[in-house]
């Protein structure tokens, strides 16, 4: 909790970087960026060694990272599809299931889909994920593979039109969608957002959820937000340029207020790739500044804004239910944590459980 905010980090990662399995080249070198956003969006005393970084991130160090050290009440774990560049496609189901056995009151997750593979492996794979998983609430996709390079639209009427009814059918409530970052040096049309409204248009029981909103394509992403009423913009990544170029993050939070309002915004980091205390304490105190208020005529965010954000639009896309969430974790484990120690230092399981620590500096500095 933030106050009495209840927290959802809308996109949490347990990340397999470790060198047997990136795929080639291409993978390794997709795992180099990975490990350069962590270093370029985190300030001195929140960047890991990479040898720290770069490895089988354990569901145990994302769950005592977001529950034992941050105000993160809930997050959301998405199974990752990249199958082309990590064998394990990058964070595996496995680690999914894990999360949601040890602790179903605190996370939320979702299936990975390859659409590149064709409909009826689609279909087939997340036939087998939703046994697997049933408590899942949605499903997340990737836009491109390589080896070789593949891509599909969201809107494509004979290879994405009979996936989504499927998922509807399973009772999956949202589509995810990585957007507006691309996986390495390749095209960059599949991660527009243009194929998205589409889909959202023939598909109105499914939300849409585009990933990395506000990192590129802003005004495209915000005009999509505010058209269609099944589309959010999801923030992870967008929120660590709170950390080194928060004025940027305050345009694009601007220009997302004046064409949508803050009703579809979905507050994440992306952790592990931040510390979630790192972003979120970041978050809770952030103010549009004065002329960015006069420039797009909107007003200032209201702690109702901040809640709508943190987690109160999560809710109502996921359908989840707020209150009984929190009723049923005051009594868990992290709860009872909280209650008796506080929140533990940022990095404290990084220590514990990779023996690693920060680069020296002041955390949240």
């Amino acid at each position: 909790m933030i106050g009495d905010t209840f927290v959802i980090n809308a996109v949490a990662h347990a990340y397999n970087l470790a060198d047997d399995n990136a795929i080639g080249d291409t993978g390794r070198m997709v795992r180099d960026a990975f490990y350069g956003i962590h270093t370029r969006y985190n300030p001195v005393g929140a960047r890991l060694p990479r040898t720290a970084f770069c490895t089988d991130q354990s569901v145990e160090l994302l769950a005592r990272t977001h529950f034992a050290e941050s105000p993160v009440d809930l997050l959301v774990y998405h199974t990752l599809r990249l199958d082309s560049l990590f064998a394990d496609g990058l964070c595996s189901l496995r680690k999914a299931i894990e999360l949601t056995e040890r602790w179903p009151g605190r996370v939320v997750t979702y299936l990975g889909i390859d659409p590149t593979l064709g409909l009826d492996v689609a279909l087939t794979d997340l036939a087998e994920q939703h046994a697997a998983l049933p408590a899942a609430v949605g499903v997340k996709l990737y836009p491109d593979q390589l080896a070789p390079y593949r891509t599909f639209r969201m809107d494509d009427p004979e290879l994405m039109f009979p996936l989504y009814r499927r998922i509807a059918e399973l009772g999956l409530r949202v589509v995810a969608v990585h957007k507006a970052l691309p996986n390495g040096p390749v095209p960059l049309a599949p991660y527009r957002v243009d194929d998205v409204e589409g889909a959202a248009m023939r598909f109105p029981e499914l939300n849409f959820e585009i990933v990395h909103a506000g990192m590129a394509f802003t005004t495209e992403t915000a005009l999509a937000v505010a058209r269609f009423p099944n589309v959010y913009a999801n923030l992870e990544v967008t929120t660590l340029l709170l950390a080194v170029a928060p004025r940027l993050f305050a345009e694009t939070l601007a220009e997302f207020l004046y064409w949508a309002g803050p009703g579809k915004l979905l507050y994440s980091d992306g952790a592990l790739f931040a510390h979630p205390a790192h972003i979120a304490e970041r978050f809770a105190a952030f103010t549009l500044p004065e002329d960015l208020l006069a420039k797009y005529g909107i007003e200032q965010l209201t702690a109702a804004d901040r809640a709508a954000i943190l987690s109160g639009n999560y809710a109502v896309m996921a359908g989840l239910d707020l209150a009984g969430l929190a009723q049923r974790q005051a009594e868990d484990e992290w709860s009872s944590r909280r209650r008796r120690h506080g929140l533990d230092p940022p990095f404290t399981a990084w220590r514990e459980l990779a023996g690693a620590a920060p680069d020296a500096g002041t955390f949240g500095v």
